[in-house]
C-alpha cells in the first residue's frame, strides 16, 4: 500500500486500509489530537452530517469507516486560519463582522430542537458542565437535568441564588466554540470545526462569556456564574451524588454501588 493516500482513489480504499492511514497519520493540529491529516485534501474526524445539511459552514464528509468501537469520518480539509492564530491581528471591525456571522450560524443551529439532551447518535451527554462521576442517562429530559443542576447548586449555593433553567425544548449546540475551532477562510467565511461534543442541549452551552460570543450567542452572565462553580465542585468531589443516588435515587448513566 502506498505511504501517501491518493485523493482520487478515496472511495476505492478498503476500511482497513483507511484505518491504517488514519492511525499512522500525524495530527492535523497539535491541539486537535482527534483529527488526523491523512492527505493534503482530507482529514478524519467525527461526523457532521446534520450541520452540513443545515447549511452550516463545516467540512463535508466523503467517507465513513469503522474500527472496533470507533467511527471515523473522512472530510474535506478547509483552508484558512483559526481565530486562535490570528485573534490579535483581527481588529474591531472584523471581530464584530465574524461575531455576526457566528450569530447567524447559531440561529440556524437553534432552529433544530429536541425534548432531550445528548449526542444525536448515542444520546449520551458529553458536556463538560455535566460530567460528575455518575453523569446523566442517555437522552435525559428537563426533569433529569433539573435534578442534576439543583443537587450541585445546593452543594455550593445557599439562599435564593440563581440556578440555570433546565426547561426544554433543547437546541442543537456545537458546545466547543473555542477560537481554535473557528476558522476564517481566504474568502472571509467563518467555518466551524471539531464537532465531537455537538448535540442537543441548552443554548448557553455555546457561549463562553466574552464579547465575541456574547454578540454571537447571547449573554448568559448569571448562568456562567453558576455553572463554573458547579463544575469546580464536582471536579473535586466526583462521587458527590453517591449518597443521594443510593438513598433516594436520581438520574445516572452508570450503576451506583
Amino acid at each position: 500500500m502506498d505511504t501517501e493516500i491518493r485523493d482520487d482513489l478515496l472511495q476505492s480504499y478498503s476500511d482497513a486500509e483507511l484505518i491504517q492511514h488514519i492511525v499512522s497519520s500525524p495530527p492535523a493540529d497539535s491541539l486537535m489530537s482527534r483529527v488526523s491529516s491523512i492527505s493534503p485534501k482530507y482529514i478524519s474526524s467525527p461526523t457532521t452530517e446534520l450541520a452540513h445539511s443545515l447549511g452550516i459552514p463545516c467540512p463535508s464528509i466523503r467517507r465513513i469507516v469503522t474500527s472496533n468501537r470507533n467511527v471515523y469520518s473522512i472530510m474535506h480539509r478547509i483552508e484558512g486560519s483559526t481565530l486562535e492564530d490570528i485573534w490579535t491581528s483581527l481588529g474591531w471591525y472584523l471581530t464584530i463582522k465574524l461575531a455576526l456571522q457566528l450569530r447567524r450560524i447559531l440561529r440556524t443551529l437553534r432552529s433544530t430542537t429536541s425534548l432531550t439532551i445528548g449526542s444525536l447518535a448515542t444520546g449520551q451527554c458529553t458536556s463538560f458542565w455535566l460530567d460528575d462521576l455518575y453523569g446523566l442517562p442517555p437522552r435525559s429530559g428537563p426533569t433529569e437535568l433539573s435534578r442534576y443542576l439543583h443537587f450541585w447548586a445546593s452543594e455550593i449555593i445557599t439562599g435564593t441564588a440563581y440556578i440555570p433553567s433546565a426547561m426544554g425544548p433543547f437546541v442543537l449546540t456545537h458546545h466547543d466554540l473555542a477560537p481554535r475551532n473557528l476558522l476564517l477562510s481566504p474568502t472571509g467565511e467563518l467555518w466551524l470545526l471539531d464537532w465531537d461534543l455537538a448535540g442537543n442541549g441548552l443554548c448557553l452551552l455555546d457561549g463562553v462569556g466574552n464579547l465575541f460570543t456574547w454578540i454571537a450567542a447571547g449573554s448568559y452572565r448569571r448562568d456562567y456564574g453558576a455553572l463554573p462553580s458547579m463544575q469546580s465542585r464536582f471536579t473535586r468531589f466526583r462521587a458527590g451524588r453517591r449518597f443521594e443516588l443510593l438513598n433516594v435515587g436520581g438520574p445516572t448513566r452508570r450503576r451506583v454501588t
